[in-house]
């Protein structure tokens, strides 16, 4: 074949390469959130996702030779563009839940207005010239690397240092105060209703402490809304995971990288958050969620992936015994910090009772009252090992992050095929503050009215 030949050749091939690597841009543009909630939540590694987008990419190269070698580049290229216009609407509908303009949980409606929108896009590809489509390929692969890149760029920029704890009374990019010296375990119930948390109040009781009790607001609906807001003091209504330790909303950013503990005896464990980011602490223990390969997950969570059996999407006994068994590891963990030994402070947020993942075996009621009893024991237990070490010279703060959410686990699948009607005593809109101490002067030193502002209370603990 001679030089010109192949020049030609290459030209010739030149929309079919472009409009590759512009769907395989939107195809990465499509999972932006996914990459940096995995990296978050420690879901996966960097090299984990980028194995499995290299197999996905792989994977679309070699379908859209065999397009070409069977159909030709003309119709391969016009696949290939109805691709992206479907990519794009999922992008747009994805963007929009994000923004909250439209629900989480899309309805009918949504759907409908979403495969007619795909529809419509892709007619639409059928009518651009391919001089125009050329021009789109490069503006779709350069404003998607930027639409990918400019989020944890500018979180990284945004982002403040924090010290925390940080009394209320001042914005926590101030350095905080000196903490009283103390012996204070702090423990977040995940998902503890205010109305159910009789059963916590009862634990402490039985070990000879003074328990006060009352109800307060949470910061936020979710956890991701709630964690934030308690460490920046201010709403994190649209938090969503923009980079490997960074949570934006709106304009707001938190960076646990960029956090600094307040104290240098301060002990946490945890799970879901990047509380190990955190510099500074003593010590810090983390739990990571069971998962499924990332591949597997990253084949899951495009439109039509759950429909492939072969890749076991859906939920399993397995994944609940993983549940459970992070769950009770979460325990030892708590049994094991370094508080107990040197005191402090230790901070601890607990997979309890937030409803297990996987295939109940309970109603959402019966499991929710199971786990109410589990999270209480371990409290009973922390009660009873401070009380061992510290004798009368400690302090336990007990609260949650937001109440029961019947909306979400009733709308699950793997609820739905239960009766999904929790009991009444467990709804509820507010969350638990309970404070337990021997010293009476600690007992309710502060009215506490949001969980935002829980952390107020180191500030006025009174050692013996």
């Amino acid at each position: 074949m001679s030089t010109q030949e192949t020049v030609t050749e290459m030209q010739a091939g030149q929309p079919l390469y472009a409009a590759t690597l512009a769907l395989l841009t939107l195809l990465l543009l499509g999972q932006t959130n996914w990459i940096w909630s995995s990296l978050y939540f420690q879901y996966h590694t960097a090299s984990e996702i980028t194995l499995a987008f290299g197999l996905l990419a792989t994977f679309v190269i070699v379908c859209i030779a065999l397009l070409r070698g069977g159909l030709g580049q003309a119709t391969t290229i016009k696949m290939i563009n109805v691709g992206i216009a479907l990519l794009l609407t999922l992008v747009g509908f994805a963007y929009l839940k994000q923004l909250e303009l439209i629900p989480m949980q899309s309805n009918a409606l949504h759907k409908t207005l979403a495969v007619a929108s795909a529809i419509t896009a892709s007619l639409l590809t059928l009518k651009i010239t391919i001089d125009t489509w050329k021009r789109l390929y490069l503006a779709g692969i350069v404003g998607g690397m930027i639409f990918i890149f400019f989020p944890v760029v500018l979180a990284n920029t945004n982002a403040s240092t924090v010290y925390w704890p940080s009394p209320s009374y001042q914005p926590p990019t101030i350095a905080a105060p000196n903490m009283p010296s103390q012996n204070t375990i702090v423990l977040l119930l995940d998902e503890l209703s205010a109305s159910s948390a009789g059963p916590v109040v009862k634990q402490l009781q039985a070990t000879g402490l003074h328990v006060t009790a009352t109800n307060i607001d949470p910061a936020g609906k979710n956890t991701i809304n709630v964690i934030p807001a308690i460490w920046m003091r201010t709403n994190f209504d649209q938090s969503v995971a923009c980079g490997p330790t960074q949570l934006c909303s709106t304009s707001k950013v938190l960076d646990f990288s960029k956090v600094k503990a307040s104290s240098e005896n301060i002990d946490i464990v945890g799970f879901y958050h990047r509380y190990c980011s955190i510099q500074g602490l003593r010590s810090c223990s983390f739990s990571p969620f069971p998962t499924k390969s990332a591949a597997t997950e990253l084949a899951c969570s495009y439109p039509g992936g759950q429909e492939l059996k072969f890749l076991g999407c859906e939920a399993s006994e397995s994944d609940r015994k993983s549940f459970l068994a992070l769950r009770d590891n979460m325990k030892k963990m708590l049994m094991e910090a370094p508080f107990w030994k040197k005191g402090g402070i230790l901070f601890a947020h607990l997979l309890v009772p937030h409803p297990l993942m996987g295939i109940p075996l309970k109603t959402l009621n019966e499991e929710y009252s199971d786990n109410i009893t589990y999270g209480a024991s371990v409290v009973g237990l922390v009660a009873h090992r401070a009380k061992l070490v510290f004798g009368d010279n400690f302090r336990i703060v007990v609260f949650s992050d937001h109440p029961l959410r019947p909306e979400i686990w009733c709308a699950d699948k793997t609820y739905m095929a239960i009766k999904c009607k929790p009991d009444s005593s467990q709804i509820s809109n507010q969350v638990p503050l309970i404070i337990a101490t021997f010293n009476l002067k600690n007992k309710a030193p502060l009215k506490i009215e949001n969980n935002k502002d829980v952390f107020d209370l180191l500030y006025q603990f009174e050692s013996k």
